[in-house]
């Protein structure tokens, strides 16, 4: 079985057996990959505590051909997030984005712009609890994984909405529809000038730099709204996570 190396985030786990664990993380290399933790749960275990959720670290397995499930060989702490399991507010949001990650692509299929986004979105996190990085990371995901919202026209007509301009997201047509054409796209979603303009600006910034964009709390608390019904469309299925967040945000 060849040797693997790789950056990696764990993004999850479930025992197996008596002393095993299923680790999946998300490789900078392979995107998601899943790989069995021998003797993991045993009281002198040689992982120790190195296998928890959120930890980023150097990955070594076992590739096994034709399987999806190898064997981890070595995984070496690189940074153990370990802000993020100090509050709730922290830890919901950290699950969410996690989760969404892994969600955006089938296994062993590379992707390292997300997981360099997924590195950077929890860095931030540990020093700022903050929905904005949340919605940041949401969008910018899905224009990765190739839904990229249209934020600038209506999609039924062509029409430019200007800033500052009244308008409604639906998520079946992909983006923006101006009042006037609402009645032919029964499923939008309105959206405030605030929210469209935060969306915008976190487009095309930086994660951090979306920490600068204002969004009072009923902006926030509209856009969480219009991107999670968003992500539910693309997905096809609504994510765990997104319950526990909702309690904590």
């Amino acid at each position: 079985m060849p040797l693997q190396t790789t950056e990696a985030i764990v993004i999850g786990g479930h025992n197996l057996g008596e002393a095993d664990r299923i680790i999946p993380f998300f490789t900078r290399k392979l995107g998601k990959v899943r790989a069995v933790a021998r003797g993991a749960r045993r009281v002198r275990s040689r992982y120790g505590g190195t296998l928890e959720l959120f930890t980023l670290g150097q990955l070594v397995f076992f590739e096994s051909p034709n399987r999806t499930l190898h064997k981890i060989n070595e995984f070496s702490v690189m940074e153990p997030f370990a802000g993020l399991k100090a509050d709730l507010g922290r830890l919901g949001r950290g699950a969410y984005l996690v989760e969404l990650a892994g969600a955006s692509v089938e296994d062993e299929e590379p992707n390292e712009e997300i997981f360099l986004l997924l590195r950077d979105a929890l860095t931030l996190l540990v020093l700022y609890d903050d929905p904005r990085l949340v919605r940041s990371f949401e969008i910018r995901l899905l224009r990765i994984v190739g839904y990229l919202l249209e934020l600038y026209r209506c999609l039924v007509c062509r029409s430019v909405l200007e800033q500052g301009a009244a308008s409604a997201i639906s998520p079946t047509r992909g983006g923006l529809v101006c009042l006037k054409c609402l009645p032919r796209a029964p499923d939008h979603m309105s959206i405030s000038p605030e929210s469209l303009d935060f969306l915008r600006s976190a487009l095309h910034g930086g994660l951090e730099q979306s920490l600068a964009s204002p969004l009072s709390h009923p902006h926030t608390t509209n856009l969480q709204e219009v991107l999670k019904v968003c992500i539910t469309h693309f997905f096809g299925k609504r994510l765990r996570s997104v319950a526990f967040m909702s309690l904590v945000e």
